[in-house]
This record gives structure tokens, C-alpha cells and sequence, in this order.
């Protein structure tokens, strides 16, 4: 599994139907320790935390779900510890919680409860006979739930506070799991190249760097530099043609894992020399393609008087001649896009109201629509361009910035809670 797919796995762990679900416990565990197994209506304190306790009861309980969920074979004497610290990180959490002024009514509690017993399939009275079959104390129960609500809204609290993210740490991230993210995709490559001599000195070594860098930036200015041009740099420009992934080395595919489609790569080494990649074109692999489309429209407001009829006319004179461009800039309500004529920029059609994104879907090109009326108003349409875009790169950027703010969301609590149990009074009373 990669890094990415595990990020991707670990970003799931904080919702909160996933929370509460670790309360679900079915079935009895008894040890065989006499200690362990003592009777259980002889009740004592375990532990102090700050100004509240937890009981031996609790422990005990914690212990047999640790041992249920542990993928290890713990000593009991492991497992009371492992149980006994949980419950102490989670007291100090609830007690937070309260300080900061977050409450959580019987309402939230009864919203939880629902949910639980509708994910077993149950109606609540149900639920609640089944936790009393199973050996549960329902008041308990509910306030286990309530616990767990107070620590999840403090985690997400703290968690919404945190550092910004960089597009080189997203970069980073893409580059690291070039291959796997890019497996089975073929590219059409240009490589632009000067080549570094066996034994050359750092001085020639630099001057080729600084070659590469000042060729590079031609070739964003220019579509195309004259053969002569790259020999006098001393560079060299080969079609590759098409090439797997799974044939090309780490550099190029680190490389390639940032560009699109007609972009060039930064200048890249290898011990060949310096490269400067132009992906040409791209196939295969997973794909993220959105259908885009570009259209201008006049907006007749909602507010206004008999505003289907006024649209209408609109249609009518730029059927008759009368510019597009002008009637919208002086007729559109819509006085973002009526500055540049009602045109509006290439987007995905989804991203409109219902009305007007059928009408931008079904509408042939250069064709004016009937007035469609929204939410906003009564609009006229064109649909000016329609194209297939590939949103394949916007999209793995994106998911990657979701994944490191995951991981330094989790990170930062973490040590936030750390900071949090080493001020907290600690006074323990059960022997480990």
C-alpha cells in the first residue's frame, strides 16, 4: 500500500460515526486472573484526574474491549495500563471540553443514539433492549456517547486552527508517489537536453545549469526555438515518442508528475546531464475529465416588473441584429459578466442552478435560448465553446492538500493532548 493510499485511509478516522462505533461491544470477555476477574460490586477508586476519578469498574471494562480490539496477545497487567491511560487522556479531554464552553444537550446525545441503532439495522427501544441483553448499563451507555461528543467537537475545534499548507509540501507528496499515482499512464515526451562531459569542472557544470535555466525560459516565451539557437546553447531536442511510466526513470517521472499536458518540467538532472521535459500529450491511467463550457447570457432581475417580457424583447433584437456585447452591458443584472459583454468564463456546467445548467447542457453552440427562468431571474444563453477538460492533475493536487492537512491536523493534536496530560494532576491508585 502507498503512502498516499494510507493517508488516504488514516483521513477517515475522525468522523464521528467511527467514534461512537467503538462503543459497540458485543459479547463477554472474562480472564482467568482472579485479580483481574474480582467482584465486581466491590467498587474502588483507580485514579484521580484533576478534580474527578475513574473507578476500577471503568478500567475493568476498558481493559476487556482493549483486549477484544488488540490484534496482539497483551498481558493483563499491559492491558489495565493500556486501559487506565486511555481513560485518563479521555477525562482530561471531557473536562476541556467543558472548560472552553462546549456543551452538548440530551438532544445531541438522542441524535447519536439514533444513529448508532440505525446502523444496527434497529429502531431505538431495540437498541436499547439489546445493550441490556449484552450486560450494558443503558444510562452508562448514554454517557459514554455524550464523552465521546464532547472529545470529537474538542478535536475538531482545535483541529480547525492549523497550519496552512505549501505547494511544495503538495508537490512533495505527488513527486514521492509519482509512480504509483501514475501507473500505466503513457506520455508523448520531448526532451530538451544538455549534456554535462565526463570530468568537467564545477565552473562548466554551473554554466550548463545556467544554460539549461536561461533555455527554459525561452521556450516558455516561444513555441518553437530554431535548431541553430540550441546547438549554439549546446542543447539538443528529441521526440521521445510514447513511453510507459513503468520504463522511465524516477527524475523524469517526478518531473512529469507536475506537468500537463503542452507544459514544460523544470530543469531536471541526471547524470547524463540537464533535461527540460515537454509532455506533449498524455494516456491511460485514471482520469479526471469534467465537460466545461464557455456562454454569455443577459440577466433580467427577478425584481423586475414583467421581466419574462422585457427578456423576451432582448432575444428579439439581437435576433434582429442588435449586438450581444452591448445589450448585455447595458441590460444585465448579472454586473459581473455584463462588463465583459455577459460572457462568463469556461466552468463545468454543474456548477450552475438547475435550470440554467440543462440549458447550457442541451443548447446548440452560437444558438440563443428561450428566456430560462431561475432563481435570479429570467436569463437569455449562448453557448459559446464546449470542451472536454482534463482536471486529472487539479484533482490529485487536491486530494493531496486534503491528506497533508489531515496528517497535520492529527499530528498537532496530538501533541496538543500531549501538552494537555502533562499539566493535568495525576494521582494514581490502583497498583499496576
Amino acid at each position: 500500500m502507498t503512502i498516499f493510499n494510507k493517508l488516504l485511509r488514516s483521513s477517515n478516522k475522525l468522523l464521528l460515526n467511527s467514534l461512537l462505533n467503538r462503543l459497540l461491544v458485543v459479547g463477554c470477555v472474562l480472564f482467568a486472573n482472579a485479580s483481574f476477574a474480582a467482584d465486581q460490586t466491590l467498587d474502588s477508586i483507580a485514579a484521580i484526574v484533576n478534580n474527578d476519578v475513574i473507578m476500577v469498574s471503568e478500567v475493568r471494562a476498558a481493559a476487556i474491549k482493549a483486549k477484544r480490539s488488540s490484534k496482539q496477545e497483551l498481558s493483563e497487567q499491559a492491558l489495565i495500563k493500556e486501559a487506565i491511560e486511555k481513560l485518563i487522556l479521555d477525562k482530561i479531554q471531557v473536562q476541556r471540553a467543558k472548560a472552553v464552553g462546549i456543551k452538548i444537550d440530551d438532544a445531541a446525545v438522542d441524535e447519536a443514539m439514533q444513529t448508532l441503532a440505525a446502523q444496527n439495522k434497529l429502531d431505538l427501544q431495540q437498541f436499547r433492549v439489546a445493550l441490556i441483553n449484552e450486560g450494558f448499563n443503558y444510562k452508562d451507555f448514554r454517557e459514554d456517547i455524550r464523552d465521546r461528543l464532547y472529545m470529537n467537537t474538542l478535536r475538531k475545534r482545535q483541529q480547525s486552527s492549523n497550519k496552512s499548507i505549501t505547494e511544495s509540501e503538495v508537490d512533495d507528496l505527488i513527486q514521492a508517489e509519482s509512480f504509483s499515482l501514475n501507473k500505466d499512464v503513457q506520455y508523448h515526451i520531448i526532451d530538451i537536453f544538455i549534456p554535462n562531459k565526463k570530468g568537467q569542472s564545477v565552473k562548466q557544470f554551473n554554466a550548463n545549469y545556467t544554460r539549461a535555466q536561461q533555455l527554459r525560459k525561452q521556450l516558455l516565451s516561444k513555441a518553437a526555438i530554431p535548431k541553430a539557437t540550441l546547438t549554439k546553447m549546446g542543447a539538443t531536442s528529441k521526440d521521445l515518442g510514447w513511453k510507459q511510466s513503468n520504463t522511465l526513470s524516477p527524475a523524469y517521472m517526478r518531473s512529469l508528475s507536475l506537468i500537463g499536458e503542452g507544459e514544460l518540467s523544470q530543469v531536471l538532472r541526471d547524470e547524463r546531464g540537464f533535461h527540460i521535459l515537454k509532455l506533449v500529450e498524455q494516456k491511460g491511467g485514471k482520469r479526471t475529465e469534467t465537460k466545461q463550457a464557455r456562454v454569455r447570457h443577459i440577466l433580467i432581475s427577478a425584481d423586475t416588473p414583467k421581466g419574462r417580457f422585457k427578456a423576451i424583447q432582448l432575444r428579439n433584437r439581437i435576433l434582429a441584429g442588435e449586438n450581444f456585447n452591448k445589450l448585455a452591458k447595458e441590460n444585465s443584472a448579472d454586473k459581473g459578466s455584463a462588463e465583459k459583454g455577459g460572457e462568463m468564463p469556461m466552468a463545468n456546467p454543474a456548477i450552475f442552478v438547475p435550470p440554467f445548467a440543462q440549458a447550457v447542457n442541451s443548447l446548440p453552440l452560437n444558438t440563443l435560448s428561450q428566456p430560462i427562468q431561475t432563481k435570479f431571474g429570467w436569463h437569455i444563453i449562448e453557448v459559446l465553446e464546449r470542451k472536454v477538460s482534463d482536471q486529472t492533475r487539479d484533482a490529485l493536487k487536491t486530494q493531496a492538500q486534503t491528506l497533508i492537512s489531515d496528517k497535520k491536523q492529527e499530528e498537532g493534536f496530538k501533541n496538543w493532548l500531549k501538552s494537555l496530560r502533562d499539566q493535568a494532576f495525576v494521582e494514581y491508585r490502583l497498583k499496576l
